[in-house]
């Protein structure tokens, strides 16, 4: 396995190509996040100008179809005639005309303004699409770099003990962060939990109203539907206090804070007597029952200070005590999220340190411990190592005909071939070819 050092210097060809993308992206986040709101600003005004263009097409549906209406009434074109009020008519008719062509105008200008912001639309969309692509050749960088140092630097090493103090540093603040932050969603679960508790004993103590106005309708005279009626809002109820002991259970399984509000037990009666021996003495007594059920009936255990007191309180007693149990809940979350927020800050401060420091350990070592050349440009040749070959000049007959070079394979002419040879000019000269005849 190879050490930090030998990791950094195996490893400075991609961390340079990593650095090169972020640096270049750099920009793209805040682009993405100001192209996000450009595009949600001219998909409003894109709607705001559809809705015109329905409106100023109906408008202009109507004026249309009175100007046509004036237009082709002959019969009244010719009572206004015979009438002498001709001039009046043709007013009229133009007026109709002019406020046609007016919303014909704002509907056409209307239409070519929508058209407008729908390119303009579409070419914004566009452009956030290529944002989002960068966006995420973007982070994927970042998340490669911050894997590549992972590689390199976790772990004690012995060469960056700067790097292993900041490391340490950070997994604390890590480790604060998450206990912070499980606090808070513990706690935030269990104030959602006691609101909705809050919600059902606001209905249990509605249902319970609703069952003594029946109750009292019953007592002079209601019947059997009053009957029905008083038990269906008694079920509902129970059903909503049942819901409340569920919900404040869950809350206290959540949060140790969280104190019991007790059970709240529904007064029903019985079906026998209250329905098929239904008279007076039967409905005041059942009345009666719910009355003390309202004022005195609901047992309730609470936590104080490590003692257990058992209290006997009525319900809306009850539902005051739940009600401050959520408001304690809700303090409580903005209590621990402003320790989160805190907390979170003093990570991100401790990543970027550590990230700073071994961005700059990473392009310190290797300016001063460059890598070795690869293998490709091991075996490419150096042109420089090799001269070039030079040429030896030649000589030139008195004719101006080049001779050969001795030795070389261009001696091997006749003199007579050689008299026959072509003189080629160089460029630009205005010299002909010759030939020399015997």
């Amino acid at each position: 396995m190879m050490d930090t050092t030998e990791a950094i210097v195996a490893n400075a060809d991609y961390h340079s190509r990593l650095l090169a993308i972020i640096s270049e992206l750099e920009y793209v986040p805040t682009a993405r996040r100001q192209q996000t709101s450009y595009v949600k600003d001219l998909q409003a005004q894109l709607d705001g100008i559809i809705a015109r263009v329905a409106q100023l097409a109906e408008k202009t549906k109507k004026e249309r179809k009175e100007h046509e209406a004036l237009r082709d009434a002959t019969a009244k074109r010719f009572a206004h005639k015979l009438m002498g009020k001709k001039e009046k008519f043709e007013a009229k008719e133009s007026k109709e005309e002019r406020e046609y062509v007016e919303a014909l105008e704002r509907e056409m200008t209307e239409r070519d303004n929508q058209q407008v912001i729908q390119q303009m639309l579409d070419e914004a969309k566009r452009v956030l699409e290529d944002l989002k692509d960068k966006e995420t050749k973007f982070e994927s960088a970042k998340l490669e770099l911050e894997a590549l140092y992972g590689r390199v630097f976790d772990g004690p090493s012995e060469a960056f003990p700067e790097d292993d103090r900041l490391e340490y540093e950070m997994h604390e603040a890590q480790k604060s962060h998450d206990e912070a932050q499980a606090r808070l969603n513990a706690e935030s679960r269990a104030a959602e939990l006691l609101a909705r508790a809050a919600r059902s004993m606001d209905a249990c103590q509605q249902s319970v109203q609703e069952a003594l106005g029946y109750s009292r309708y019953d007592m002079w005279g209601g019947g059997t539907m009053a009957d029905m009626m008083e038990r269906n809002a008694l079920r509902n109820a129970q059903m909503q206090a049942s819901q409340v002991e569920v919900l404040v259970d869950q809350a206290m399984r959540l949060s140790p804070n969280v104190k019991p509000v007790g059970r709240v037990n529904i007064a029903q009666g019985s079906i026998v007597s209250d329905m098929f021996f239904d008279n007076i003495f039967t409905d005041i007594s059942f009345h009666s029952r719910k009355l003390f059920f309202m004022s005195e009936s609901v047992l309730t255990r609470r936590h104080r200070q490590d003692q257990t007191v058992s209290c006997t309180s009525s319900l809306g007693q009850s539902t005051s005590w739940l009600k401050a149990e959520r408001d304690d809940a809700r303090r409580r979350v903005d209590s621990i999220g402003s320790q989160v927020l805190q907390v979170g800050k003093a990570l991100d401060s401790r990543r970027k340190e550590l990230h700073q420091f071994r961005r700059a350990t990473f392009e310190s070592f290797v300016a001063q411990n460059p890598p070795p050349p690869s293998y490709e440009t091991a075996m490419t040749p150096t042109t420089t190592s090799n001269p070039p070959f030079v040429e030896p000049a030649r000589t030139q007959s008195p004719a101006g005909i080049p001779s050969p070079t001795p030795g070389s394979a261009d001696d091997q002419t006749t003199p007579m071939e050689s008299l026959h040879q072509t003189v080629v000019p160089q460029w630009g000269s205005r010299k002909k070819t010759r030939f020399i005849n015997f």
